[in-house]
């Protein structure tokens, strides 16, 4: 049956009442019709150009990825490339050290018979001045004949030559070995500068990988930012229909997909608006935290800096085994449009992702503006490789809005904060880290591994609370709108919808691609066609931790216990619950995060 009929039967009849019993107001009529027609058609036009424009930086994503895998796919084929040149080359530079080992030994051994020739011949010209006369005369009186003195001088002097030859050709010999050895050693320094420049390649290889993973994990995380987040963590985007993407984009478009609080803090209300007084009891389901939970809580840490805490306790807190330490930073740094500015002077003074005004005494002071100044400077760094790559300037990266951040209101707050923490990062083990940062974490942060299934070792999960269990995030503290949130223009449900919501999310996963279409009839017919009793007569519904215990006390709720039938209980994974529910639920109505509860009117 189509439910539309009876809405427009009684749109035709209050038409028609309209021509027969007021006739003088037609004209009014008309005019007021005309103008709702024009403000729906205003509508209908703005939220294409919302829905087009979240398409579109959905496309951009995408594609940015498949770049990012390409040259990924690029890069690593070169490194394995040049980790091979560079085997190949140490080899032979252990060949030619061999053949330089040899060479030393043969001169070595060639200067020492050298030297024992030499020896010899020194000592056999001595035993022959030693046994002769003195004087030149006496050789001719001392032999008997003429022929006996000819052949003694010949024999002295042969043996003389002799000597002396065996001496020079040692000589030739040990020059030969040492031009052999100078050649050997010269081959060998041009290996060992082929390696360093091999090796060198293959170190800003890996760096290039390394920042190229970085960046396609970066923009993953972004597309999961405005999809991922409205599903449960085990159902995949790509199992939904068209319709359904639609449903998700439409209301991460409303949400409007920010990632930081941004250069002016928005009060947002955490409800859109009350419950209807018909005295029939309403739901409304409230997010904690948006959207991502990672690394910084800006509103946990402007709640850590009223508490007292300086730059480095607060960013300590979200990020475990780090250290704040001077860098020598690049002195410019390149926009993706183009631009290059100072680095410390320009492109960082004009950072708008927290409000300036959080730096004045009676807010967060200066220590919470130091806390973002650091944390920029970091991401920037870590995401250009030290300045060698450009970084784009919306929240995609890192906004940047240009002079008007410090010379607008309380712009020199954050001045103060960039200039007094000139040249200081966060590292890890010497290294600058990966800085994320969100809004909030609703109480409790979340590692890369729970998000985005990427371990970082200075990543963790942290409760953060106060000593009393205040949450640095709430009302005591940071009083952040986004801590504890309805999100949606619908945010009241009845016990029908919820009841419905709830059977849609015992389905088994294979009605995933129908779970926007099916009516509750027809819900309650597929649970009892896959032996799985329907929720009827509902009592109460509660969310619980991951002790089993009632209430979001966690970082992650974990179940949705509904009770129905005066005693019948059924409990739904909670990423089950979520998914179905930013699928099937009215309106925007949405769960951001993975830590959410439920509350009535009476709860407010």
């Amino acid at each position: 049956m189509n439910r539309k009929f009876p809405l427009i039967l009684t749109g035709v009849l209050i038409l028609i009442a309209t021509f027969i019993f007021v006739p003088r107001t037609f004209g009014d009529s008309l005019s007021d019709l005309d103008k709702q027609l024009d403000q729906t058609q205003e509508e209908l036009q703005k939220a294409k150009e919302q829905k087009d424009a979240n398409q579109k930086a959905l496309d951009q994503l995408k594609a940015l990825k498949a770049q990012y895998e390409n040259s990924l796919v690029s890069m690593q084929q070169s490194y394995q490339s040049t980790k091979q040149q560079v085997a190949v080359t140490q080899e032979s530079i252990k060949e030619k050290e061999a053949e330089l080992e040899k060479v030393n030994a043969q001169i070595d051994e060639t200067e020492k018979l050298i030297n024992e020739r030499l020896e010899l011949m020194h000592e056999a010209i001595r035993q022959m001045y030693m046994q002769q006369a003195p004087g030149w005369l006496s050789h001719i009186f001392a032999a008997k004949t003429l022929k006996d003195l000819t052949k003694n001088l010949i024999y002295k002097r042969a043996v003389t030559y002799s000597i002396k030859r065996d001496a020079d050709n040692l000589g030739e010999q040990l020059q030969t070995i040492q031009d052999i050895r100078e050649v050997l050693a010269k081959i060998k320094d041009e290996l060992t500068i082929q390696k360093q420049e091999l090796v060198a390649k293959q170190n800003a290889l890996q760096g290039e990988i390394s920042k190229t993973q970085s960046n396609l994990a970066a923009a993953q995380a972004r597309m999961q930012d405005l999809n991922q987040a409205l599903i449960g963590i085990d159902e995949k985007i790509n199992q939904l229909t068209q319709k359904q993407r639609d449903i998700l984009a439409r209301k991460a478009a409303a949400a409007l997909a920010s990632t930081s609080v941004g250069n002016i803090e928005i009060d947002e209300a955490a409800i859109e608006k009350s419950p209807p007084k018909d005295g029939k009891v309403y739901f409304s389901f409230w997010t904690y935290g948006y959207p991502h939970r990672v690394g910084l809580s800006q509103y946990g840490a402007l709640g850590r800096a009223v508490a007292g805490q300086t730059a480095d306790e607060i960013i300590k807190a979200y990020f475990k085994g780090v250290e704040l330490q001077k860098w020598d930073a690049p002195k410019t740094i390149t926009l993706t449009d183009g631009r290059t500015l100072p680095f410390e002077d320009k492109y960082l003074l004009g950072i708008g992702e927290m409000p300036s005004c959080w730096g004045k005494p009676d807010r967060g002071g200066i220590e919470i503006l130091k806390v973002q100044a650091i944390i920029s400077r970091t991401y920037a760094l870590k995401y250009t490789n030290n300045g060698q790559n450009p970084i784009c300037t919306t929240q995609q990266c890192q906004v940047y809005v240009g002079d008007s951040k410090v010379n607008g209101l309380c712009g020199e707050y954050w001045r103060e904060a960039v200039e007094s923490t000139r040249g200081i990062v966060i590292t890890y083990q010497g290294e600058p880290i990966e800085a994320w940062y969100s809004i909030g974490a609703g109480g409790f942060t979340l590692t890369t591994q729970q998000v985005w299934g990427g371990y970082r070792p200075y990543s963790v999960s942290i409760a953060d609370f106060d000593a009393k269990g205040k949450p640095y995030e709430g009302k005591d503290y940071a009083g952040s709108p986004w801590y504890h949130k309805a999100w949606g223009d619908e945010p009241w449900l009845s016990i029908e919808q919820v009841t419905d919501l709830a059977n849609a999310a015992l389905l088994p996963e294979s009605y995933n691609n129908q779970i926007g279409e099916l009516t509750s009839s027809e819900i309650v017919d597929a649970l009892n066609k896959s032996g799985i009793t329907p929720i009827t007569n509902f009592n109460a519904i509660e969310v619980l931790d991951e002790n089993g215990k009632s209430g979001a006390n966690t970082a992650q709720t974990k179940t949705v216990r509904v009770y129905f039938n005066n005693g019948s209980v059924v409990d739904i994974d909670a990423n089950r619950f979520k998914f179905v529910f930013n699928l099937k639920s009215p309106g925007t109505d949405a769960i951001w995060t993975t830590r959410f509860d439920i509350l009535t009117a009476a709860d407010l």
